[in-house]
């Protein structure tokens, strides 16, 4: 897993290393030899013209160092120097670029023509409002028509700690960043502006609390052999009312992924009103029909919860319950007496709005799920990072906020997925997700079952775009395309 910091820490974290007395311009060649390696076959090949982009700040200098090198590599690649008394700034590496014979121009000079631009103008050093010339400068950048775009450590007007646009900000095709990610790539506009990212390590190390969890951190593996199913658990899905038709079906995306999971068994809970309509539409599930009320909302029928209570190792629990009247009596039922991994999802976590505590110092392992609207009502709170993690630390649970990139954490560390799509953005994905971490808990500590499961539906729903648009994707068809490597501890 990667680190993730914010603009300040980067330059603690640069600070420290100046105080060892490692030199900055050793850094700033790192910096630019990184960018090489990861560009060069492109600006190599016949034909193709690389524009580069330098302010006059330390972005700029290694745009200038990355340029000098690509012309010593015999590509064709000109400088354009942005802002006034940005050549003076930029000192010795501009002595050294023009010396080499590489074309330093203003970036007045720029005809709009271009295979490849490269933006090394600002940096995590911006901290005003991008306006007047520049701005137009970003936009004439942003318009070079079929031009493969490349941000230097961040795109320019990108903020690097909220991924708000501070004015104008350059939409790059690839970010290449130095040391860590910058929460401003993750969040906000970030995602779209950044591109694809690719982290590279330039003698700079970093320590954080957030991290991004990435394809080498998950390790495939394989069932014991002597493994029966109840080696890997019950898993209990509750949902479902009488008022929202779909409601069942919601429910059974939650089992389907539970069984798809690889929990043992699987049984989906659902009010009476609906034995008839969905007895027949789970093919991976056992069914249970629990006592409703006239409007066939589950009823705490002590009885029933005790039963439940008794055969779960893991409990996943809201998703279509609606406005229950027993919900929260429910829930608060399964924090005193239930012993297992608690999945407290959507209308669970709406039935606990402004009065959470029962999770504090609960009996099971509670996960709750909520999503940025979920978390406000939740909380009172903006979802941020920060807000999921001191619920999470107050609470003594693992919480999943989730987003485009979704925050996993358990009050100690925080772990970030970006795998996945804009297809997830759909009713039902957050369902399939519930039941992906209640099987996996059954198996892993909860907070790596989280994680898991996020980055493996995120993977899935990649994948399904291959064969389906993001318009078409259903939740159920990242079940079909998710990477389901056996799992084992």
């Amino acid at each position: 897993m990667k680190n993730v910091l914010t603009a300040d820490e980067v330059r603690a974290a640069e600070a420290a290393v100046a105080e060892k007395g490692v030199d900055m311009l050793y850094l700033r060649m790192n910096a630019a030899l990184a960018v090489v390696e990861e560009i060069s076959d492109i600006c190599k090949r016949s034909g193709v013209k690389t524009a580069v982009f330098c302010g006059g700040g330390g972005n700029g200098f290694d745009g200038v160092l990355t340029a000098s090198r690509l012309f010593g590599m015999g590509c064709n690649v000109a400088v354009y120097l942005v802002g006034d008394g940005a050549a003076k700034k930029l000192g010795s590496s501009i002595a050294v670029a023009e010396n080499a014979g590489v074309p330093i121009l203003d970036a007045s000079a720029f005809d709009g023509r271009a295979d490849v631009v490269i933006d090394a103008i600002f940096g995590i050093g911006l901290n005003k409002e991008i306006e007047g010339e520049t701005a137009e400068l970003i936009e004439r950048i942003n318009g070079v028509k079929d031009a493969l775009k490349i941000a230097v450590d961040i795109p320019s007007g990108l903020d690097p700690d909220t991924g708000e646009v501070k004015g104008a900000a350059v939409k790059a095709d690839r970010t290449i960043t130095f040391s860590c990610y910058k929460y401003g790539m993750l969040f906000g506009n970030g995602r779209d502006l950044c591109g694809d990212i690719t982290v590279k390590e330039v003698g700079i190390p970093t320590q954080s609390k957030a991290r991004v969890f990435e394809d080498d951190d998950f390790k495939p593996y394989k069932r014991k052999r002597d493994a029966h199913k109840g080696t890997y658990g019950k898993v209990y899905v509750i949902g479902g009312s009488g008022a929202m038709i779909g409601a069942p079906v919601m429910a059974g995306a939650a089992a389907h992924a539970a069984g798809l999971n690889g929990a043992g068994t699987v049984t989906l809970c659902l009010p009476e009103i609906h034995r008839t309509a969905v007895a027949a539409r789970s093919t991976l599930a056992m069914m249970k029909f629990l006592s409703d009320d006239k409007d066939g909302f589950i009823r705490f029928e002590k009885s029933e919860w005790e039963e439940i209570v008794r055969k779960a190792d893991a409990i996943n629990i809201g998703m279509g319950m609606g406005k229950c009247p027993d919900l929260k009596k429910i829930i608060e039922y399964l924090c005193a007496e239930f012993d297992g991994a608690l999945v407290i999802d959507a209308d669970g976590i709406n039935a606990l709005a402004g009065d959470y505590g029962v999770i504090k110092n609960a009996k099971p392992k509670i996960v709750i799920t909520p999503h940025v609207g979920e978390f406000r009502r939740l909380t009172g709170e903006e979802a941020t990072p920060d807000t999921a993690y001191e619920l999470a630390k107050e609470l003594g649970c693992i919480v999943v906020l989730k987003s485009a990139t979704t925050v996993i954490t358990d009050g100690k560390q925080i772990r970030l997925n970006v795998s996945g799509t804009p297809a997830l953005a759909k009713g039902g994905s957050g369902d399939v997700l519930g039941g992906c971490i209640t099987a996996l808990a059954c198996s892993f500590p909860l907070l790596d079952a989280a994680t898991v499961a996020c980055y493996r539906n995120g993977v899935g729903a990649a994948n399904a775009v291959s064969s389906y648009s993001e318009l078409m994707l259903t939740p159920k068809d990242i079940l079909k395309y998710a990477d389901y490597k056996e799992l084992d501890d």
